[in-house]
């Protein structure tokens, strides 16, 4: 039944169409009117000497390195990444905040969860975040929005590939792993606690016979 589920989702969210201000931005400061398409290396080094930090600037470098296409949102030293996964569209936001000394990593999904699914939902992302080593989802409540969330501590202001290449690495794969429980739960009236034993029993190789049997035996 889930994977009846997810093809037709897919077939209707991989046409998701993303534009900056589709998502409700990490802050309020964020105006998606003055982000910019940039192409790879489409920033002067000039022109960014004197309005990013060293983290800030290593991300870009980063993105033009491995020939990402992203939006920047000027000096609010925020970059928005388009990946295709296996649910969908995904949009990553990674924003460096020098005052927290933080570079947080936000992976939005193109699926809305309508008002009266929310409690059920809000019960999932609670059973996923239990035991979650790196990161946590989060629902923003009013908008039916979920997204994954991601940080790391900037030590001296400085930032490697590394990171830069976990944090957007672990965003992708948490959404790609999860995001068909949610699914499951909004489209296929699926109880939360089922819905998430069976996309880790998935993860865990067990296939989806063996998840039904998981769930009558418990």
């Amino acid at each position: 039944m889930l994977r009846k589920i997810l093809m037709t989702v897919r077939r209707l969210l991989f046409g998701w169409p993303l534009q900056s201000t589709d998502i409700a931005n990490p802050r309020a400061s964020v105006k998606a009117a003055c982000a910019s398409d940039r192409a790879p290396a489409s920033m002067a080094a000039g022109e960014r000497s004197g309005r990013m930090n060293d983290a800030y600037e290593k991300l870009i470098q980063h993105l033009d390195a491995n020939e990402v296409r992203y939006l920047t949102s000027g000096d609010d030293q925020t970059v928005w990444v388009d990946f295709r996964g296996t649910v969908g569209l995904y949009r990553v936001v990674a924003m460096v905040d020098p005052a927290d000394g933080l570079l947080q990593v936000f992976g939005y999904s193109p699926v809305y969860v309508p008002e009266g699914c929310r409690p059920a939902i809000a019960e999932t992302l609670a059973r996923v975040n239990c035991g979650l080593k790196v990161g946590k989802f989060e629902m923003l409540y009013d908008q039916g929005e979920v997204r994954y969330q991601a940080a790391h501590i900037l030590a001296d202001n400085s930032l490697e590939d590394e990171t830069i290449q976990r944090l957007m690495g672990t965003t992708m794969s948490m959404l790609n792993l999860y995001l068909p429980a949610v699914l499951s739960v909004i489209y296929g009236n699926e109880l939360p606690k089922d819905a998430v034993g069976c996309v880790e029993g998935r993860r865990d190789g067990l296939d989806e016979a063996e998840c039904d049997s998981r769930r009558a035996d418990e």
